[in-house]
């Protein structure tokens, strides 16, 4: 069951999908497939609704939680919804992920939110190893279109889980927090391969 990430107090009241209404809807913390498929639909109305469908649940005093359709809301709570969405991502810019380069000495990233797997295996997977590769090593990578496809391919290519001997499926890549994520794709990922100016045009006089 996902963690609860935020609620919110409707501006105006909402029928849910079983017919039952509701004044407070609850947003729970997003996997990273979950929001990567949220930001590749290209239009607004597109993401809000999916994000709805994938994270959002109403509330109504039961305990339960109620699947609701984002054309319910009030444009005030639409906007709310988009604002959570914005503090996470500024949550990630707030983490340090520590020591090492990837190149001369491992980055193990340790996980803010561990993955825990489901029954037979029920590994909790807390840290992810990454290390760099050769280019002949890398085609998967190199070739993946979109930015979805590029990260799988980067976790795939690059990353080792530790603590466990499970290979990086993309099972294991989706269900990871979306926090998690973010802070792999905006400060990891360019460690192992960005530029990082360290060639020198030669001058001829």
């Amino acid at each position: 069951m996902p963690q609860e990430y935020a609620r919110l107090d409707l501006a105006r009241e909402i029928k849910t999908e079983g017919g039952n209404t509701s004044r407070e809807v609850v947003v729970l913390r997003p996997t990273a497939k979950g929001m990567i498929d949220v930001l590749s639909e290209l239009k607004v109305s597109a993401q809000l609704k999916r994000l709805v469908t994938t994270c959002c649940r109403a509330v109504n005093g039961t305990g339960s939680l109620l699947m609701f359709s984002s054309d319910e809301l009030d444009a005030a709570d639409g906007a709310e919804l988009s604002a959570v969405v914005a503090a996470l991502s500024q949550e990630a810019e707030d983490i340090d992920i520590g020591p090492g380069d990837g190149v001369f000495e491992p980055l193990v990233y340790n996980l803010r939110y561990p993955i825990e797997l489901a029954p037979p295996n029920g590994d909790v997977i807390r840290q992810i190893e990454f290390q760099a590769r050769r280019l002949g090593d890398l085609s998967e990578y190199l070739d993946a279109r979109g930015a979805g496809e590029e990260f799988f391919a980067f976790m795939r290519c690059f990353g080792t889980l530790l603590g466990t001997n499970l290979p990086m499926t993309d099972s294991i890549i989706g269900a990871m927090d979306f926090l998690d994520y973010l802070v792999i794709r905006r400060k990891v990922m360019g460690k192992l391969t960005a530029s990082r100016g360290r060639w020198k045009k030669t001058l001829i006089s």
